[in-house]
């Protein structure tokens, strides 16, 4: 059941990812050095809209350099002699930048966007700033975006998210009858992005004559990256009353001067990913039940897909029409000083009107929590405000992630007839795998018997042999010869038979222990062959037996395990040394493994280990060793290598010296004992493996 499964996903550095460092490590003419890796890859959610500018107006842009700051100017360092009461704060800077705005008004909010385009309006917000800029307390308005100067005396980017009207509460202890005579003073309330509310300011409208608030980007500098946060699905257990996640939790991007409506629009578009038709499953076939449930599915994730489209079209739009109303606010102000001032309210009224109809059939809410607790165990969430005046990069900040509260199907049809099974809309999203890697990964050979293909395991570029050829001879089945007969427990006699091994059930802990030493009467040796293993993603489906439950029951997700030690023998039958390897995982505050990769490589370089011939004169394994300078020099230099790859960090334990290692050096013809760990744990043994306090 998928949703009893929850895929945990993590940001990944701004570094060379594992391609990068497997493309330095290997060439096309050394195979020996390749490394088979499976990396699950996210989209960028963004495609920026060009929005083409004649280079003559580049170069008058260009012409004239706004003042930015990098958040480390002081106010007095930024004020110049021209700043004053009287200044008047154009609408546009120069024609250029006119030209560049009427460009982006055609197309911003058109058919295709949120479609094929996803329109950076950075451009148009910078001189929104300036239409809706305020001359008197009268003209603040809500969502004013601006430039502020913190308690520290910095200049950050902020959005007005308040208007306080006080009169009385700088003077709590004046006669009330003095109180009443005075006016109330109107001030504005600014939130800085990416900072909590607890560093939120007020401001008067001295402040923005004495230019300690500018308009948007006159002193700041932009952020060059789009908000960014996760995505998690979420739904309710009926039995414990409790929140669980399930599925495929995954990253969005929005543009920072988005508002939250048209980031909204973005969101939804994105979650219907998870709507989509799935294919047709054998596994239902000849089961009623289920083709009706799936027909029914279908319709109802059809349905859910048109009222995600009226929404996205409802937030567009009215999106659009804040942008052209702001702008031509701005003009009006600049031709009749006598203007009413600019109010977003009507326009708010109306898109909350519609939304109030539309949003309750969606199949999910839409909410807002911490990212340390997506199950909503604080107080701190709340639904997403899909809001004409508030910007998403202004609202949401790294310390935020957004929830699909998935709503369960009705128990009954439209007909009234009972379905088979309480499930979700949810369907997990489709998975393309890479054509040319799958024909690396997966050779195909024919099947003797006739024309379909059958999964073959290809033998080691060393001329070693897989764990799957290891596991298959290890099932295979034999015939008992005269000596080793069976006994029949019924005629009591010896009988000859055929003998065969299958698995009929998997611990969530497996562990491989690799034949190496061979003894007879007249001869001992130790087996040297290389075994080649995966260090993730080994699949145990293929040697269980088709009537166990387990493989009747469980899912592929079930079967999947990965390595996380080794124990490798050096030496020979009369004596040795063992070394240990393990995987080391990072956990973050919660006790959760953070996991940013998938791997699935099959390691190629052998350890470094000196002949003995070269060693330095000792006794017992340590001649087959290195010297100690030989260690401390592979330490650093693996170190090195570790601290500047994305893969994950594998520890060498060899006595009381660890270090780490590439997981290339894992696999080699000394691995004598394989540990791997269930990618999916039972829930007892998740809380009997887990530290506590």
């Amino acid at each position: 059941n998928f949703t009893r499964m929850y895929t945990k996903v993590s940001a990944l550095a701004d570094k060379e990812g594992p391609c990068i460092k497997l493309l330095q490590q290997s060439t096309l003419d050394d195979v020996s050095s390749a490394t088979i890796a499976r990396i699950v890859a996210f989209e960028s959610t963004l495609v920026v809209r060009p929005i083409e500018i004649p280079n003559n107006d580049r170069h008058s842009m260009a012409s004239r350099a706004e003042v930015i700051d990098d958040a480390s100017t002081t106010a007095d360092e930024m004020s110049t002699d021209d700043s004053s009461s009287e200044t008047v704060i154009p609408v546009y800077q120069n024609k250029a930048e006119e030209k560049l705005v009427q460009e982006m008004l055609k197309v911003y909010g058109d058919e295709k966007e949120c479609v094929v385009f996803d329109t950076n309006p950075t451009p148009l917000a910078k001189v929104i700033s300036r239409s809706l800029w305020p001359k008197s307390p009268k003209d603040f308005t809500l969502g004013l975006r601006v430039d502020a100067i913190d308690h520290r005396n910095h200049w950050f980017p902020g959005s007005v998210i308040e208007i306080v009207v006080d009169g009385d509460e700088n003077n709590p202890d004046e006669e009330a009858e003095e109180r009443v005579d005075m006016e109330p003073t109107t001030k504005v309330k600014v939130h800085f992005d990416n900072f909590s509310t607890k560093w939120d300011e007020i401001y008067s409208i001295e402040s923005f004559n004495e230019s300690r608030v500018c308009p948007l980007y006159s002193h700041a500098t932009p952020r060059h990256k789009p908000t960014e946060f996760a995505v998690h699905h979420r739904a309710l257990d009926r039995k414990t009353k409790t929140y669980y996640l399930f599925g495929q939790s995954y990253y969005i991007q929005c543009h920072n001067e988005w508002s939250t409506a048209r980031a909204g629009a973005h969101i939804l578009a994105q979650a219907s990913r998870f709507l989509e038709i799935p294919p047709f499953r054998n596994s239902e076939n000849g089961k009623k039940s289920e083709a009706v449930d799936r027909k029914i599915a279908e319709k109802e994730r059809n349905e859910a897909r048109k009222v995600i489209s009226r929404v996205i079209e409802a937030l567009i739009k009215s999106d659009r029409k804040y942008m052209e109303s702001a702008i031509a606010c701005g003009k009006e102000a600049q031709e009749n000083e006598e203007h009413a001032p600019f109010d977003i309210t009507v326009m708010s009224n109306i898109l909350s009107k519609k939304l109030s109809e539309v949003l309750p059939l969606l199949p999910f809410d839409v909410r807002v929590t911490t990212a340390s607790s997506p199950l909503g165990t604080n107080e701190e969430e709340s639904s997403y405000p899909f809001s004409l005046v508030r910007t998403i990069g202004n609202y949401m900040n790294a310390r935020h992630a957004l929830v699909l509260n998935w709503r369960e199907r009705p128990e009954k049809d439209n007909n009234q007839k009972p379905l088979a099974k309480k499930q979700f809309l949810y369907s997990p999203p489709f998975l393309a795998s890479h054509r040319q890697s799958r024909a690396l990964l997966y050779a195909n050979q024919k099947d003797p018997s006739g024309n379909a293909t059958v999964k073959r395991h290809p033998s080691s570029s060393h001329g070693g042999l897989s764990i799957g050829v290891c596991l298959t001879e290890f099932c295979k089945e034999q015939q008992l010869d005269a000596t080793g007969c069976w006994r029949c427990p019924v005629c009591k006699r010896e009988r000859e038979g055929k003998q065969s091994m299958t698995l009929w059930n998997l611990p969530d802990l497996l562990t491989f222990h690799l034949k190496r030493f061979n003894a007879s009467s007249r001869w001992r040796e130790k087996i040297s062959t290389r075994v080649d293993f995966p260090l993730t993603g080994l699949n145990m489906r293929e040697w269980c037996d088709k009537e166990s439950p387990l493989y009747q029951e469980s899912d592929d997700e079930g079967f999947i395990y990965d390595l996380v030690g080794v124990v490798n023998h050096y030496g020979g039958m009369t004596g040795g040394h063992y070394v240990a390897m393990c995987k080391a995982t990072a956990c973050g505050p919660d006790g959760d493994e953070e996991v940013a990769y998938s791997f699935n490589g099959e390691g190629v370089s052998e350890l470094e280990v000196a002949d003995e011939e070269s060693a330095a004169p000792s006794s017992g394994w340590r001649n087959l060793g290195r010297t100690a300078k030989e260690k401390d020099s592979s330490s650093n230099a693996s170190a090195k290598a570790v601290a500047e790859s994305a893969e994950p960090l594998w520890l060498q334990f060899d006595d009381d010296l660890v270090e780490p290692l590439p997981p290339r050096n894992i696999v080699s013809e000394t691995a004598y004992v394989l540990f791997y760990r269930r990618r999916r744990m039972r829930p007892a043994n998740i809380a009997k493996y887990s530290p506590l306090g």
